[in-house]
């Protein structure tokens, strides 16, 4: 349906059931195995993280007097991965087979800005009163959007809610965005003047006709299209083009305004289609002001319009340095454990010798199964593979400590399987793990990699998830990670990936992850299909992890790998141009 003039949505009048969220099996609607961040209807109870929402659930409202679609609920990449029992043929190493300890040097930690500080800011809906049945999501949504503006060392984000806006904010900012995620909510004039006057502002969703008469920005409100109903949903505008390529909206209920712009104004950057062609500005510039049709936050995808927004953040900013960057992809291997063999290993490795490409890898410290210790030190054929590895190059990376609950809650379960940081199965935080005594387990599994010769340089979070209460505690230790992330605000807990290394909220460089991994319906063209959707962004990158054992003789299932197939993956990324580096060697840019 359409909507005129700004008139108030009839889905604020008739408010739908919140969508459960759970963590359902491969295969249902929102899936981070497909690399989905969903936000679908946010209750005030805790919600779901890397969760994904079940086929037959009832779906929340789309927009937002009742409310907004608020948060990244993501699907998980680990759901449904079960360990294969321990290696049977492991032998124990003799002392004469260990490297000798590595010396414990701390991680240095990231150095001040290199150029002069610059303001922006992030204005958000107020968040709705405590008493409504759902969240906006809006201050979640503002930490995401300080993440993305942490590309730059020297960039300084200031987060409020627009009720706080102050007159000159705007015109005395580098940027002022707001993010409109509460339908028809009330404007500070003193904004809405500075907007209309060429202050440097950017706009996404909601609230673009509180401006009144925007023609002096060569700008027209026309209408907001709302697509509830499957049938709205396939026909909606899902397609954005951007730089010769299109960008695709995850199916779902969406909302997107539509504005007229006069060309001789204006510059169309990025344009809307629906199923039946037909095309509506999406990204839009004006002078100092540009536009967005609707929240790019909503529904991230590796392929999706979030990298619209992403890219387009150098262009709003000024940035003039992105002429001289490269296209970088980052290699991962993960999850090594000396619970498994060493052939799948050997050949990942054999392929990566051959190929010359830097790596890293994700190691995780001590293992666990069924409730029994296997350490590295009784494994020593795949041990001597991780050994081969840092020969080769390979970057050390602490994945966990355990990589499960042990010592934590029971049942433990099985390292590479389970949580560590993060309570899953009851979705909060756990009752043993404050930053003391997380530092202190960080620390227990970097000592025994240091025991082994391995000394860990970046670190990596036990399926991603963790507390963001914990961060500052990881970051004591490890300033410096590769993953994607969890955030939580005003009741709202969802993930972010990132497209390019930033420095996030928490002060912690996070390298990106953006193509995800190759997985049972999520396959090397999959992979190949979102390093493309990257590769016309400035400075891009195209960060992925492998499985190892999906190189295994016995590992059967479409996801099996073989050399000659991850020789052909890797060879297709640097077909597009990207050339592969050592993590260590990523950093965020300056802002000149």
């Amino acid at each position: 349906m359409v909507l005129e003039n700004g008139s108030s949505p009839a889905l604020a009048r008739e408010p739908q059931p919140v969508l459960p969220i759970s963590c359902g099996p491969p295969g249902s609607v929102l899936n981070w195995r497909t690399g989905v961040i969903g936000l679908l209807g946010l209750g005030t109870a805790s919600l779901g993280m890397w969760a994904w929402a079940q086929a037959s659930a009832p779906t929340a409202p789309a927009s937002a007097g009742a409310a907004a679609p608020g948060a990244n609920d993501s699907g998980t990449l680990f759901n449904g991965y079960r360990v294969s029992p321990p290696y049977r043929d492991r032998v124990a190493a003799r002392p004469s087979q260990l490297w000798p300890a590595a010396k414990d040097v701390p991680e240095p930690q990231l150095k001040p800005p290199s150029g002069p500080l610059k303001t922006v800011r992030v204005f958000y809906s107020d968040p709705l009163p405590k008493s409504s049945a759902f969240r906006d999501g809006g201050s979640l949504h503002a930490i995401l959007l300080a993440n993305l503006l942490g590309q730059y060392d020297n960039v300084k984000v200031i987060r409020a809610p627009i009720s706080q806006y102050k007159s000159g904010d705007a015109k005395n900012s580098l940027r002022t965005f707001y993010i409109g995620t509460v339908y028809d909510e009330k404007i500070p004039a003193e904004f809405m003047n500075e907007v209309k006057t060429g202050a440097p502002v950017t706009w996404m969703g909601y609230n673009i006709w509180k401006l009144g008469d925007i023609t002096a920005l060569g700008l027209q409100y026309k209408s907001l299209h709302t697509a509830l109903t499957p049938g709205q949903i396939a026909g909606a505008y899902s397609a954005v083009t951007y730089k010769g390529r299109v960008y695709n909206k995850y199916p779902a209920r969406q909302e997107i305004s539509e504005v007229r712009a006069d060309p001789a104004l204006t510059q169309t950057l990025a344009v809307a289609r629906s199923a039946v062609g037909d095309a509506i500005p999406y990204l839009v510039r004006s002078k100092n002001f540009y536009f967005v049709a609707d929240n790019p936050f909503l529904y991230i995808q590796p392929t999706g319009r979030y990298l619209v927004m992403a890219d387009s953040l150098k262009t709003m900013l000024g940035d003039s340095g992105t002429a001289t960057c490269k296209k970088r992809a980052i290699l991962r291997l993960e999850d090594l454990t000396s619970l498994r063999g060493p052939q799948g290993l050997k050949d990942t490795l054999d392929v990566i010798e051959k190929l010359k490409v830097p790596f890293a890898m994700t190691v995780i410290p001590e293992s666990y199964y069924g409730g029994v210790a296997y350490p590295w030190k009784g494994n020593i054929q795949s041990l001597q593979q991780v050994y081969r590895a840092v020969k080769l190059g390979g970057v050390v990376i602490q994945h966990g400590t355990t990589h499960n609950y042990h010592g934590l809650r029971d049942p433990e379960g099985n390292s590479a399987e389970e949580w560590e940081l993060w309570d899953k199965e009851n979705n909060r935080a756990l009752d043993k793990l404050g930053p003391v005594s997380t530092q202190a387990r960080i620390r227990q599994g970097r000592a025994t990699l240091l025991s082994l010769g391995l000394r860990p340089r970046l670190w990596t979070t036990p399926h991603y998830e963790a507390a963001t209460e914990l961060y500052p505690a990881i970051n004591a230790i490890y300033p410096r990670v590769i993953e994607r992330r969890m955030y939580a605000a005003d009741g709202v807990r969802g993930g972010q990936f990132f497209p390019y290394p930033v420095r996030d909220v928490y002060g912690t460089l996070v390298l990106p992850e953006n193509l995800g991994n190759i997985q049972k319906g999520y396959l090397s063209d999959s992979l190949l299909d979102a390093a493309r959707a990257n590769s016309a962004l400035d400075c891009a990158y195209a960060s992925f992890f492998v499985h190892p054992y999906l190189l295994e003789s016995g590992h059967v299932g479409t996801d099996k790998l073989s050399k000659a197939s991850l020789t052909a993956l890797i060879t297709s990324i640097q077909a597009q141009g990207y050339t592969f580096v050592d993590p260590l060697d990523i950093t965020t840019r300056t802002l000149k």
